[in-house]
């Protein structure tokens, strides 16, 4: 015990300088890192270059990049359909809909975005299925799209409304029609349902790595990025300090992408498919 208040008092120290001796702060965390007081979060943040080496920066740049995150959000998970005049969402179909011909109009992007939707959906819901955290609710969600007065859905329901259910229709002996649903995988209907306006850890996730490759069309989603951005996110969701617990999903996002920018070429989007992988 007395070690283990000798590591944290070394961690205090080093954050609480004006600036941040970055190779002193590897050496600490490279044999392991305290979760009190926020140091492990703080840590990754400033590992991860989210946070910049001057502390007295550091409030002004969480500020700038969470607002620059919740932009993102307003901006690339909109209903189609719609856009926005003044603050407020009007119904546009007879300019674009679902049959709109337009590479370029809403609806087309939609559609493209779904595909890529399914298979970020179908990871996030496994994610760390051992840990019950991506599964409950989060105390923090997403204002703006749980809200059912505003004309925004959630990832979510945008999976649910995608997939559709398959039933084997054939007649008995008698000539009578049956149908017949045989669910040999798990399905979004076994999934944990919450009440209106919540939303589980894992569709924070999920919002997240949609955000990131919009940004990133060059590079897609590929399978595996949730096991990156898991860690990243429990480690900051499940933090002792509430402001970081708020500010999980933003500050998740630009310490995932830092990081990616390090690692992407073991993503690679038309290996992930063959038979040697990514990892060959």
């Amino acid at each position: 015990m007395a070690n283990y208040r000798t590591r944290l008092y070394q961690f205090e120290n080093e954050l609480s300088r004006d600036i941040i001796d970055n190779k002193r702060l590897r050496k600490l965390v490279f044999s392991g890192c305290p979760s009190e007081k926020s140091v492990r979060s703080n840590c990754w943040k400033v590992l991860l270059n989210y946070l910049p080496l001057e502390t007295k920066e550091w409030e002004e740049s969480l500020d700038r990049q969470r607002k620059a995150y919740h932009q993102f959000v307003e901006e690339m998970i909109l209903k189609p359909g719609t856009k926005k005049y003044d603050n407020n969402r009007t119904d546009v179909t007879l300019e674009d809909h679902p049959l709109n011909p337009n590479p370029d109009s809403q609806w087309s992007q939609f559609f493209r975005d779904n595909e890529m939707l399914l298979q970020i959906d179908k990871d996030c819901r496994r994610l760390c299925p051992d840990l019950s955290f991506f599964q409950s609710a989060t105390p923090y969600p997403c204002k703006e799209l749980v809200n059912s007065d505003l004309m925004i859905e959630t990832l979510r329901r945008r999976v649910e409304q995608t997939v559709l259910k398959s039933q084997n229709v054939c007649k008995n002996r008698s000539g009578i029609t049956i149908t017949d649903f045989k669910k040999n995988k798990k399905t979004i209907d076994d999934y944990v349902v919450l009440a209106e306006g919540e939303e589980a850890h894992w569709e924070v996730v999920e919002r997240i790595l949609f955000i990131y490759v919009k940004l990133n069309p060059g590079q897609g989603y590929v399978q595996g990025m949730n096991e990156i951005i898991g860690p990243i996110y429990y480690t900051f969701a499940s933090d002792s300090n509430p402001d970081c617990q708020a500010h999980a999903e933003a500050d998740s996002f630009w310490c995932f992408t830092n990081l990616m920018s390090e690692i992407r070429d073991n993503f690679i989007k038309h290996l992930d498919d063959t038979v040697c992988g990514i990892g060959e």
